[in-house]
C-alpha cells in the first residue's frame, strides 16, 4: 500500500454503504476500499486513484457485462475474487475490464472464476497483473471462449506469476511492446501464450501443457523467449511464424506433436533449447533463413526435424558448434566434442510426404525404406536438406549459455 494511500480514507463495503457500487462512490483520489467476506453485486466502476482490498469478498457479475470496470489511472486491486461475467465476445465482456484512461493500475492476487475475458487490457500503459488465477465460462467450444488475460496496445505490461486454464488462449498479447510476460501456468488452453504483432517482449520463465499449441510467437520482432517448458501439447510446443531478430534460447519442448513449427522466420537466434520425445522436433519451411541454430539437443524425437525447401540450410556455427541429434552415427576421433562428419537430415521422405500427404500410409514399408536407402547413396538422389556440420557430441547445455562452444 503506498504512502498516497496511507494518507486517505478508508471505506468499508456494508458499513458505509450497503453495496460496493456506493462505497466505490464515496471513495476519492488515494483512499481505500475494503471489500469484506460476502457476495456483492458486480457491474461496477472505478473511477478514482484507489486500492480496493479484499478480506474474503467476492464480486458476482451475475453473468452480465464486464463485473469491474477500471478508468482511472493508479488503482490497485489485490486480494479479491470477481466472477460469473457476461458472454458476449463483441463488447467484450470480462471479469476485470482496464480501459485506456487507467494507466499503472496493479492487478495482485484475483481470483477470476467463471470470466470469459478474465483481465482484459484495452490501450492503457504500465500494468502489471500478477499471482492471480482465471478460469473460464463453462463453453464447450475454445471459439465461444475468451482469454485469460488480453493485452491490446498496452505497452509495458507486466504479467507475472499467474494461472490460466480453460479458455481460449491464456494470455494473448496483441500489438503490445517492451512488455514482460513470466513465471506464468497455463493449461488447458488452444494456446498458452500468444504473441501478434508485438515487439521488444521479454517471455520469461513460464510453463504451457495440455494445449492445442504452447507458446505462438506470430508477426514479432526482437523477442527474449527464454527458460520456458512447453510440454504435451496436441499441436506445436513453439510455434515461430513470421518472427524477426529474436532470441528463442534454452526453453524445453517435449512430448507433443511438433516440438518447433518455424515458418517465415529469418535473422532469429535459437539456442540451448532442449527438444525431447516428439513426434516430429521441428517442422521448418516457407523460406526460414539466416536463423542461428546451435546447441539445441534433438533427443528422442519419432523425426528429427521435417524439412522442406529448395536448398540446403546449414544449422551451427563453426566457432560455436551444432546441435546434439540422438540420431547421429559418426564418430569424434580427436575428442574434441563435435562429430567428424556433418550431420545431414535425410529429407526423401518429408518431401514426398509434403508433394503427396496420402503417402503416410506407407511410411515404414519396404518400399520407402529402399527409396531412402537409394538417395542416401546417390548424392544425385538428394533432396534440400537440414545440414549440420558440427554436430555435437557432448551436452550441449554445458557452457552455452555465457555463449561459449563445445
Amino acid at each position: 500500500m503506498t504512502l498516497l494511500l496511507l494518507l486517505g480514507a478508508s471505506w468499508r463495503v456494508g458499513v458505509d454503504a450497503p453495496d460496493l457500487a456506493s462505497t466505490l462512490a464515496l471513495a476519492v483520489d488515494g483512499d481505500e476500499v475494503v471489500l469484506p467476506p460476502g457476495i456483492w453485486a458486480g457491474g461496477v466502476q472505478i473511477r478514482s486513484r484507489i486500492l480496493l482490498r479484499g478480506e474474503g469478498g467476492v464480486v458476482d457479475g451475475g453473468g452480465e457485462g464486464r463485473v469491474i470496470e477500471i478508468l482511472a489511472p493508479g488503482v490497485v486491486v489485490e486480494d479479491i475474487a470477481v466472477r460469473n461475467s457476461g458472454d458476449d465476445l463483441t463488447v467484450p465482456h470480462a471479469c476485470i475490464w482496464v480501459g485506456p484512461e487507467a494507466a499503472g493500475v496493479r492487478l495482485s492476487r484475483i481470483e477470476g472464476s467463471d470470466c470469459l475475458f478474465g483481465v482484459w487490457v484495452h490501450q492503457s500503459r504500465g500494468i502489471v497483473v500478477e499471482g492471480s488465477r482465471i478460469t473460464g465460462l463453462p463453453i464447450v467450444h475454445p471459439s465461444q471462449r475468451g482469454n485469460g488475460i488480453e493485452l491490446y496496445d498496452a505497452d509495458g505490461a507486466t504479467v507475472r506469476d499467474n494461472h490460466a486454464s480453460g479458455l481460449r488462449d491464456g494470455i494473448f498479447v496483441n500489438a503490445t511492446d517492451d512488455s514482460e510476460i513470466s513465471g506464468n501456468l497455463l493449461e488447458d488452453v488452444r494456446y498458452g501464450i500468444h504473441y501478434m504483432f508485438s515487439q521488444r517482449n521479454r517471455v520469461l520463465r513460464n510453463t504451457t501443457r495440455r494445449c492445442s499449441g504452447g507458446i505462438a510467437l506470430m508477426e514479432s520482432r526482437e523477442l527474449v523467449v527464454e527458460d520456458n517448458v512447453a510440454t504435451d501439447n496436441l499441436r506445436q510446443a513453439f510455434m515461430v511464424r513470421d518472427i524477426q531478430a529474436s532470441r528463442i534460447a534454452y526453453n524445453t519442448a517435449a512430448r507433443s506433436a511438433e516440438g518447433f513449427f518455424i515458418f517465415s522466420a529469418v535473422d532469429n537466434e535459437i539456442v540451448g533449447n532442449r527438444i525431447v520425445d516428439n513426434e516430429i522436433g521441428a517442422r521448418v519451411w516457407a523460406g526460414s533463413l539466416r536463423n542461428e541454430v546451435w546447441g539445441n539437443d534433438f533427443v528422442g524425437n519419432r523425426t528429427q526435424v521435417f524439412y522442406v525447401a529448395a536448398q540446403d540450410e546449414l544449422w551451427g556455427l563453426p566457432d560455436k558448434g551444432g546441435n546434439r541429434w540422438s540420431d547421429y552415427l559418426g564418430w569424434d576421433q580427436d575428442g574434441d566434442g563435435v562429430g567428424d562428419r556433418p550431420y545431414r537430415l535425410e529429407s526423401f521422405v518429408a518431401s514426398l510426404l509434403a508433394r503427396a500427404p496420402a503417402a503416410v500410409l506407407l511410411l515404414n514399408s519396404p518400399t520407402l525404406e529402399l527409396l531412402a536407402m537409394a538417395q542416401r547413396q546417390l548424392p544425385a538422389l538428394r533432396e534440400p536438406s537440414i545440414v549440420d556440420p558440427w554436430p555435437l557430441m557432448v551436452d550441449p547445455q554445458a557452457g552455452a549459455r555465457q555463449g561459449e562452444g563445445p
